[in-house]
């Protein structure tokens, strides 16, 4: 407990200061680099190359950018020592053995219930894949989100303790969730559209849900971006391993199922921890 207090007045001191670079102009720098990266693989799906790509390739500035820019605007607001404290949140890994079970199983527990309920209700009829073989296909996934995906790093250790200062958890949530969708934002201009099949709409109302269980994440490990992008990357992986998406599932039944019951769990934090409610 007096780890988790240290770490919270720490963070709050490191944020308390006006930033030379304002959160709007670190948001556009954001979007600007990310879209980008994004411009090749715009250009490519539209002049001859496959229009519905297996998989996205994770080296794409797209994934590397919201980091990059976090960290270069921590140097910019102040010096090395805020850098040091960025990565600081990335390296706190104390937390609840309950904390990291709803992290690391809740994601493939929240998939997989998906799908068979999709099964069950007749709206799929999909096969899982063994477990053995789901396993070989997750690990690498898995340490390659890990290693290369940087939206965590940006959104909750830089955007959001300073969202937070402005607003509630839950205000700062759904800010962000609507940011990052946005920010997603050219996949559909692809080719035969979004590459894993979401539309717009179902993309946005995943996204919403999604943000708040992160954010109540982060807070609950004290300012830890390890927990969130954890639960984050281990999403992604398990999403990608199983036939969940609706272009793997040839449904958007299991996705808007699973859209439901994280609208429930993050309906249940925000009642639960009345701190989403009141700015930090």
């Amino acid at each position: 407990m007096n780890s988790a207090v240290t770490s919270i007045r720490s963070d709050r001191a490191a944020t308390a200061l006006r930033d030379r670079c304002g959160l709007p102009v670190v948001i556009a720098a954001i979007f600007a680099t990310s879209w980008l990266g994004m411009l090749p693989l715009l250009l490519a799906s539209w002049h001859g190359a496959p229009s519905q790509p297996a998989r996205l390739d994770p080296l794409q500035v797209f994934t590397l950018a919201p980091g990059l820019v976090a960290l270069a605007a921590a140097w910019l607001n102040g010096g090395r020592p805020a850098c040091r404290h960025l990565f600081g949140r990335l390296l706190r890994w104390r937390a609840t053995c309950s904390l990291y079970g709803a992290v690391l199983l809740g994601p493939p527990a929240l998939v997989l219930a998906s799908i068979l309920i999709s099964n069950g209700l007749g709206y799929s009829a999909l096969r899982l894949p063994s477990a053995g073989d789901a396993l070989a296909a997750l690990v690498p996934d898995f340490a390659v989100q890990l290693l290369l995906n940087t939206e965590e790093f940006a959104w909750r250790g830089y955007v959001l303790p300073r969202l937070q200062r402005r607003c509630s958890p839950l205000l700062a949530s759904l800010l962000l969730g609507v940011i990052c969708a946005v920010l997603h934002a050219p996949y559909f201009f692809l080719r035969g559209g979004h590459p894993a099949g979401f539309t717009p709409w179902l993309f946005v109302a995943a996204l919403l849900p999604l943000s708040v269980l992160l954010t109540r994440t982060f807070n609950a490990a004290a300012g830890s971006v390890l927990l969130p992008h954890l639960l984050h990357q281990s999403l992604n992986a398990w999403t990608e391993v199983l036939p969940y998406l609706p272009r793997c599932a040839g449904s958007d039944a299991p996705v808007t199922i699973s859209v439901l019951i994280a609208c429930v769990l993050a309906a249940f934090a925000v009642i639960v921890w009345p701190s989403m409610w009141t700015r930090r």
